[in-house]
C-alpha cells in the first residue's frame, strides 16, 4: 500500500499506555513514526517513579509530542486522590473478587476520560486497562487499534493471576480482534495464535520491537565494559529478578572456562540478596550490576559489550511467542546473541541466523556451550557480532517496518468529515 503523504495532516491520533513514556520503547517509536507522517500525536500514560518524570517529559519534547499522565501515583509529588482511589480498588476486588477497571491496571477510567475529552480520529491501546477503554471507546463510536505487544491474558503462569481477571482479559482481546480498526503485535507467530484464539481469519499486523539503525553507529561508551582479553556478556531488563533466566545462566557460568565477564543492568529492588545467593563466591569478582539507564544511553552502554543474553523462560504463552527490546536492542549495538529457543526468539534469529545461537531454555549446560563457543574462537565472535550489526541494520531494521505500521494505522483511519 502506497500511504499518501497527506493521510494524517490534521489528524490526532492518541496512543494510551500503563505507565511512563521513557519505559515504553515501542509507543516511543510509533509516536515518531506519526508525527513524522504529520499527525498531531497524544500519548497518555500514569505516572509511578520520580526518577523517570523528568526523562518523559524530554523524550515528549525531542518527538514533539503530547504527553501527560492520567493519574500520578508518585509517593512524594504525586496525587494523593489517585493513590486512594488505586488502593481501594485493590482492597474491592481482594475482598469481593470483582473485577473492576482499576483491577486490570492503573487509571483506567481516568485514561478513558482523558481519551473521551481529547476526541482523537484514533486511538490506539496498548496494555490491559488500555483493553477496557479500547473497548467503552469502540462502543462509543471511536475508532480504536491495538497493539497487543504482548498476550495480556497469557502473560502469567495460571494461577498467578485471578482466573476472573484472566478471563476478563480474554474476553476483551477477544472483541477486538473482532472488531478493532486495526491489530498489531510483536511477532508472525503472536499474530497467528491471537487469530486463532479469538476464533478471527483477521491476523493482526506484525511489527517486531526493533530499532531504527544507526547512521552514524554510535560510539561504545566504555564505562561498563572490564577490557580486554576478556569476553564482556551482557544482560538487561527493568528489573534484576527470579524467573527471568539468570538461574540458568549463574549455574552456565560456573562451567565457563577462560577470560569473561559478565554485565547485568537494571534495577535490583528487594532483589539484591537474591542475587548475591545466585552466584558462587568465586564468580562474583567477575559479575557486574548495572545501574538502569535512558533509552538514549542505552545503545552506546550495550555496543561496550561482546555477547548479549536474551534468556527468556517461556513459562507462559506470551513468553514463549513475543520477542522482547532486548534481542533486538542487542542486534541493533552488533553484539553476538545468546538467545533461548522460544519460538518469538527463533523467528528472530531464523532471519539472521549467523548472528547468533539459540539455546534450550532453562538448560545450564546448552547456555554454557554457546557461551563458551564464543571465548574459544574470537573469530566466530567477530563474525556473529558483524552479522548482527548488519541484521540490525537491514532485516531487522525499524524503518522497514515503519511503513508498514503507518498504512495499517492510515486505513484504521475514519474518513474525513
Amino acid at each position: 500500500m502506497t500511504l499518501a503523504s497527506d493521510v494524517f495532516l490534521g489528524r490526532t491520533v492518541l496512543i494510551i499506555i500503563v505507565g511512563h513514556l521513557s519505559s515504553a520503547p515501542r509507543a516511543q517509536k510509533e509516536a515518531a513514526a506519526l508525527r513524522k507522517a504529520g499527525a498531531r500525536v497524544v500519548v497518555r500514560g500514569n505516572w509511578f517513579e520520580p526518577r523517570l518524570v523528568g526523562e518523559d517529559l524530554a523524550i515528549a519534547r525531542q518527538l514533539d509530542i503530547e504527553f501527560a499522565p492520567a493519574t500520578d501515583l508518585r509517593r512524594v509529588g504525586g496525587h494523593p486522590g489517585d493513590r486512594i482511589r488505586h488502593r481501594m480498588s485493590k482492597l474491592v476486588h481482594a475482598l469481593t473478587g470483582s473485577v473492576l477497571p482499576r483491577t486490570l491496571g492503573p487509571g483506567a477510567p481516568e485514561l478513558l476520560r482523558d481519551a473521551r475529552r481529547i476526541r482523537a480520529d484514533l486511538t490506539l491501546v496498548h496494555s490491559e486497562p488500555g483493553l477496557w477503554l479500547g473497548r467503552r471507546l469502540a462502543q462509543e463510536g471511536h475508532a480504536v487499534g491495538v497493539d497487543f505487544e504482548d498476550w495480556f491474558s497469557r502473560d502469567q503462569c495460571p494461577g498467578d493471576r485471578p482466573e476472573p481477571v484472566r478471563t476478563t482479559l480474554r474476553e476483551l482481546e477477544h472483541f477486538h480482534l473482532q472488531h478493532a480498526r486495526c491489530c498489531v503485535t510483536t511477532t508472525h507467530v503472536m499474530a497467528e495464535a491471537l487469530a486463532a484464539d479469538a476464533g478471527t481469519p483477521r491476523i493482526p499486523v506484525a511489527i517486531p520491537n526493533s530499532f531504527p539503525a544507526d547512521s552514524a553507529p554510535t560510539i561504545a561508551d566504555r564505562r561498563d565494559a572490564a577490557g580486554e582479553p576478556a569476553v564482556s556478556f551482557y544482560w538487561f531488563s527493568q528489573t534484576i529478578g527470579p524467573a527471568r533466566g539468570l538461574e540458568a545462566l549463574a549455574a552456565a557460568l560456573a562451567l565457563l572456562r577462560g577470560e569473561w565477564v559478565l554485565h547485568l543492568r537494571g534495577a535490583l529492588g528487594t532483589h539484591a540478596q537474591w542475587l548475591e545467593g545466585l552466584f558462587t563466591p568465586d564468580l562474583r569478582s567477575r559479575i557486574h550490576v548495572l545501574p538502569p539507564v535512558s533509552n538514549a544511553e542505552l545503545p552506546a552502554r550495550t555496543r561496550a559489550h561482546d555477547v548479549g543474553l536474551a534468556l527468556e523462560i517461556p513459562f507462559c504463552t506470551n513468553k514463549q511467542l513475543t520477542a522482547s527490546n532486548k534481542i533486538h536492542e542487542y542486534l541493533r549495538a552488533g553484539l553476538a546473541v545468546v538467545a533461548t529457543a522460544t519460538r518469538g526468539q527463533e523467528e528472530v534469529l531464523r532471519a539472521c541466523p549467523h548472528a547468533g545461537q539459540l539455546v534450550t531454555p532453562g538448560d545450564a549446560a546448552s547456555l554454557a556451550a554457546a557461551m563458551q563457543a564464543y571465548i574459544d574462537d574470537p573469530q566466530a565472535l567477530a563474525f556473529a557480532k558483524g552479522s548482527a550489526r548488519v541484521a540490525g541494520a537491514t532485516v531487522w531494521n525499524w524503518e522497514r517496518y515503519e511503513p508498514v505500521l503507518l498504512s495499517t494505522l492510515a486505513a484504521a483511519l475514519p474518513e474525513r468529515k
